[in-house]
């Protein structure tokens, strides 16, 4: 016997999720750092990135959450539930301290300028159409789809040339 979990369970709970991450992975590297890692270099420069990783987190779940599509069902689209999901896992496992932390760094900041640049397409993508319903709403839709003024018949009287 299987336990199925519809997509829409997942993309709610990484909504949910989103915002947790921005206190839960910082603390997260700190723990791990206080239990694997070793040096006090290392602590200093991770004391410096907990913060920017939680206002990054932030941002993303900010931008995220600045779609109507997103708000109104509480529910993230795939794509941005795939970047929350590689930022977690990066993250989650750079805390480890093993020799790949360093490239699940670089794996986790990828992520986070690839949400960045698709949380930004999507929000413009979901505002310039609500931009033109309403314009197309109020009248000033494309030429092409505005009915045509029949301005009945008209007569051209040219000026004399005196």
């Amino acid at each position: 016997m299987s336990i199925r979990i519809p997509a829409a369970g997942i993309r709610r709970a990484a909504f949910v999720w989103q915002f947790a991450a921005v206190v839960v992975l910082p603390l997260w590297l700190l723990v791990g750092y206080a239990i694997w890692g070793a040096g006090l270099g290392g602590f200093l420069g991770l004391s410096l990135l907990a913060p920017l990783l939680a206002v990054a987190e932030l941002a993303l779940a900010a931008l995220f959450t600045a779609r109507a599509s997103v708000r109104r069902p509480r529910m993230l689209g795939l794509a941005d539930t795939a970047v929350i999901a590689v930022v977690t896992g990066a993250v989650a496992f750079a805390a480890l301290f093993t020799a790949a932390t360093p490239w699940l760094g670089v794996l986790a900041v990828a992520g986070l300028l690839g949400g960045f640049w698709l949380g930004g397409r999507e929000l413009v993508t979901e505002i310039r159409s609500g931009m033109r319903r309403t314009l197309a709403d109020l009248g000033f839709g494309p030429v092409e789809s505005r009915p045509a003024i029949d301005a009945g018949e008209y007569v051209v009287i040219r000026p004399s040339q005196r």
